[in-house]
């Protein structure tokens, strides 16, 4: 039986929280090669693009490579998923490969990315008034998300954009 919204909810907040926390860690033991930190010591910024790859290899990478790991496993769900007895599976049954949990994860953290980029590369400097760009971009990523959530709600399957297009489907788990 496909899985509420709320529960599905609930089991990605467990795993961001997990995910956070674990990332804190990684942070610190990478703090000698962080851009951020070394430009500090140098008296200088870090530009755009520097921090924007410093957070996309620090915590992008990490959290897609979790999802993904986790959702291909034997028991077919992250922590938080299996907290709240949910599981991923193709749709036709069975478990997910890596390959199509790797596309699932990386269509999951669209919206992520997409705020990151916006908050690297157009955020107006503190006091700034933010431009048209920055607002448009604002407007994406709340679209995106409401368009994740939406299509749970009005699909017969309970599927979001990432399970549709990987051909998923997030159920209660049998376990």
């Amino acid at each position: 039986m496909p899985a509420g919204l709320a529960r599905r909810l609930i089991g990605y907040a467990i795993d961001c929280v997990i995910l956070f926390v674990s990332l804190l860690g990684l942070q610190a033991l990478l703090s000698p090669i962080n851009p951020i930190l070394g430009a500090m010591r140098d008296g200088a910024a870090a530009s755009a693009g520097q921090l924007h790859l410093w957070v996309f290899a620090t915590a992008t990478v990490p959290f897609l490579l979790y999802f993904a790991a986790t959702v291909s496993s034997r028991r077919q769900a992250t922590v938080g998923m299996r907290m709240l007895h949910l599981q991923v599976e193709k749709v036709d049954g069975g478990r997910v490969a890596f390959p199509r949990a790797l596309l699932r994860s990386a269509i999951l953290l669209a919206p992520f990315e997409v705020n990151h980029t916006l908050l690297f590369h157009f955020a107006p400097p503190t006091g700034a008034t933010p431009s048209a760009a920055f607002w448009i971009g604002l407007g994406v990523v709340w679209v995106l998300i409401g368009l994740f959530l939406v299509s749970v709600l009005v699909s017969s399957r309970r599927q979001s954009v990432h399970d549709r297009v990987a051909g998923t489907v997030v159920t209660g788990s049998r376990r």
